[in-house]
């Protein structure tokens, strides 16, 4: 382990910067502390320079030099911020906005990334620099707006706000991590086209380009799930995905094929050496070769989209060519970090990024475990010997990222062997047939034999996925906490180091992280049967109350669909079964009373006495005024879900207010949670 560190230096470089990324994402520092910090570290490089001919000092150089790089990782983060910082309370107005990306295509809407310039409001104009989110409403007279169209917008512009739901997926966060720092929508007629696009831009001709090769392959008839996975593979066109074919892929673990990473890259660069193969000739030529291969490869990684995934390998490609033009074979481990590095002083958010974490800890993984897996079997057929590498590589890549795969998607798919031993190989010929048909594509008769031959070989490689995918126990769900996903790697990397060292320290580590981890796991299992609470999810059209009692769970919903996809993380967290969902309106567990509303909750009802309850929950989209409920309900507390429209949330606080009832807006606070 200290020779891995030794030999690896930018190991401890990209330490250090990811050191300071994370804290400056926890705590924010200001300039002037940062550049108190940095001024610290600048005198211990003089110093130790000062006293070089001293041995006791020598450290002083190595701890400024990394209190550096982590105040330069602080910096970078902090840059990184504030450009996507924008206030939460929205800001309402006309706005002029850039196409800044391809139209997506949503039921009602088209969804544009756009950048504000903008904000006109009141009487004053005010210069804004941020990206956002546009959603316009579908509209017969106005075709799709192209990049570089420049738009006056009448909306509100504002960061999503967070359900509150519990496990959910927070996607403002994601949102700011890939530079989002806002949404908004316009209906028809709200918008109006002032300037059309005429500059040149790299990226729109790269997307206009990527949209003219889709066409190829819905011209030769290949569509529904061959067209997604096909585009998903070549040109990493992921829209036309639908949830089900994740689903597959995912359970099958070969959800990765389908996102442009190192196979992908690898393959086009296969191609690029091959075709220019005739520029080996002499030392001139070669080095012309490799610095095509590198462009053409970052062409691609434009053409695809740039996701993290596809600009680490294609960074590594490219520093692998870099290293033949110089004549020196690279060190793996370097490249990999030294990729990882240059992308996080880019932009610092990738760290958080899922494709970039899963992308280098595979990567890692498999450089390291892979050499040491395959000399365990010797094996001479050559078939035999391709399948053992085969499945060392996928047994590698998954003991890196398989904590990882189920901290984020919460499910670990038990036969990802016999499923990459299908998939890698067919994804690599997939490709290659898919570039042919690009390549043949002017001749329709050639081309229509090669896509013939491609939609099968789609066809039947969707076929052993769903087939895979139906095996019994083809995956399980199961759930881990943040905590135990550092347990995790304490434990990968104690045992890695134990089994190289024979050290009894990396031993301990690695059985005490896994006491910590089985101790994490029974701790929440026991709090989950102790710690009784009622919960009033946050959703827009449906209304759910969810009644956890332990070992008892019961739920008043209008959509137990719905429901179940929203709380199937936090029952795999809490590990509780499936509810038992309640018919009538009206719940009472441990002295508190609950009613939900509806429209037909009281239609052609009389009473002398009121109903007390303590939780008066107006939800189910219902319309009855405030005033006839409480003419049969006495509430204590009263919780507006997200079906009610807001002129009536408004009618109903005006009214608690006045009579002095406990009001609760879930339109402003999201899910509300109720302890027993």
């Amino acid at each position: 382990m200290i020779q891995f560190v030794h030999t690896t230096p930018f190991f401890r470089i990209l330490f250090a910067l990811i050191v300071g990324i994370v804290l400056a994402n926890q705590v924010a520092f200001s300039s002037v502390v940062l550049i108190i910090m940095a001024s610290a570290c600048i005198l211990g490089i003089v110093l130790s320079w000062l006293f070089i001919e001293q041995f006791r000092f020598r450290w002083l150089f190595g701890i400024s030099v990394m209190g550096l790089l982590v105040i330069l990782g602080m910096w970078r983060m902090e840059s990184d911020q504030k450009q996507v910082a924008f206030p939460q309370e929205g800001m309402k107005g006309v706005f002029l906005v850039e196409i800044s990306g391809a139209p997506i295509e949503k039921a009602k809407s088209t969804l544009y990334q756009v950048d504000i310039l903008r904000w006109y409001h009141d009487t004053a104009q005010q210069v804004i620099s941020k990206h956002a989110f546009l959603y316009v409403a579908k509209d017969s007279l106005h075709p799709l707006f192209d990049f570089g169209d420049q738009l006056l917008v009448s909306t509100i512009f504002a960061p999503v706000r967070s359900s509150g739901n519990p496990e959910t997926f927070d996607f403002n966060r994601y949102l700011q991590h890939h530079g989002i720092s806002a949404t908004g929508y316009v209906s028809a007629g709200k918008f109006r086209l002032v300037k059309k696009g005429t500059g040149f831009s790299l990226y729109a001709s790269s997307s206009h380009l990527r949209a003219k090769l889709l066409n190829v392959y819905r011209q030769y008839h290949i569509d529904g799930d061959e067209f997604a996975v096909v585009s998903a593979l070549m040109l990493g066109y992921n829209d036309a995905l639908s949830r089900e074919l994740r689903d597959s892929y995912s359970v099958s673990g070969t959800l990765h094929v389908l996102s442009v990473s190192g196979l992908h890259v690898a393959v086009i660069y296969a191609v690029f050496y091959f075709l220019l193969g005739f520029m080996d000739k002499n030392r001139k030529l070669f080095v012309i070769k490799q610095l095509l291969i590198i462009l053409l490869l970052w062409g691609f990684a434009l053409l695809t989209g740039m996701s993290p995934a596809v600009v680490r390998a294609t960074l590594m490609f490219s520093l692998v060519a870099l290293g033949f033009v110089l004549l020196r074979k690279p060190q793996i481990m370097n490249t990999v970090f030294f990729s990882a590095f240059v992308m996080l002083l880019i932009r610092p958010a990738y760290f958080f990024d899922v494709g970039f974490q899963l992308s280098y800890i595979a990567v890692v993984s498999i450089v390291y475990f892979e050499p040491k897996f395959r000399t365990l079997v010797y094996i001479k057929s050559k078939p035999l010997k391709w399948l053992w590498g085969l499945l060392c590589v996928s047994v590698a890549a998954q003991l890196g990222t398989s904590a990882l795969g189920v901290f984020y998607f919460h499910r670990f798919a038990n036969f990802f062997w016999l499923g990459n031993l299908v998939v890698v190989p067919a994804a690599g010929w997939i490709m290659y047939m898919a570039m042919a048909l690009l390549a043949v594509s002017p001749f329709p008769v050639v081309a229509s034999v090669v896509a013939f031959v491609l939609k099968w070989m789609l066809i039947l490689m969707n076929g052993t996925i769903r087939w895979i995918e139906q095996l019994p126990s083809a995956a399980y769900n199961c759930w881990i906490d943040e905590y135990q996903l550092y347990l995790s790697f304490v434990v990968i990397i104690a045992f890695t180091a134990y089994f190289s060292s024979k050290r009894f320290l990396f031993l301990a580590v690695g059985l005490s992280a896994v006491v910590l981890f089985l101790s994490d796991s029974f701790w929440r299992t026991y709090d989950g049967y102790v710690h009784h609470q009622v919960i009033v999810l946050a959703d827009n059209q449906h209304t759910h109350v969810d009644f956890l009692l332990g070992s008892r769970h019961y739920a008043i919903t209008s959509d137990s669909a719905s429901l179940n996809e929203m709380e199937k993380a936090f029952y795999l967290k809490k590990r509780v079964h499936a509810p038992r969902y309640l018919v009538q309106s009206f719940a009472s567990f441990e002295g508190r009373h609950f009613l939900v509303t509806n429209d037909s909750l009281f239609r052609n009802k009389k009473t002398s006495r009121r109903i007390k309850v303590d939780y008066l929950i107006v939800g189910n989209k219902t319309r009855i005024t405030f005033e006839r409920l409480c003419r049969f309900v006495d509430p204590q507390n009263v919780i507006i879900d997200q079906t009610i429209s807001p002129w009536y949330s408004r009618n109903i606080q005006q009214s608690c207010d006045s009579l002095g009832i406990v009001c609760i807006d879930m339109k402003k606070t999201g899910a509300v949670r109720i302890d027993l």
